[in-house]
């Protein structure tokens, strides 16, 4: 199973939510296909930047390609 590694690009301020720059969370799925890219892995990624750091990346808008680096190791 591919491990994800999702790390924001930029420091951002969006909703009263404060991203850091440099912040990493890895997700596990069973595919190949990138999580970002449909709801159910949106939600994989956010819950795993609220259990790590207590952000929560939807409510900051911060769950898209633009404002995250995505690496799949496997």
């Amino acid at each position: 199973m591919p491990i994800w590694k999702y790390t924001t690009k930029m420091k951002r301020n969006c909703n009263g939510v404060f991203v850091e720059k440099g912040m990493t969370v890895e997700v596990v799925t069973p595919t190949t296909s990138n999580p970002l890219n449909n709801p159910q892995g949106r939600d994989q990624i956010a819950a795993a930047f609220m259990t790590k750091y207590g952000v929560d990346m939807k409510k900051a808008q911060c769950l898209t390609s633009g404002y995250l680096d995505a690496v799949m190791s496997k």
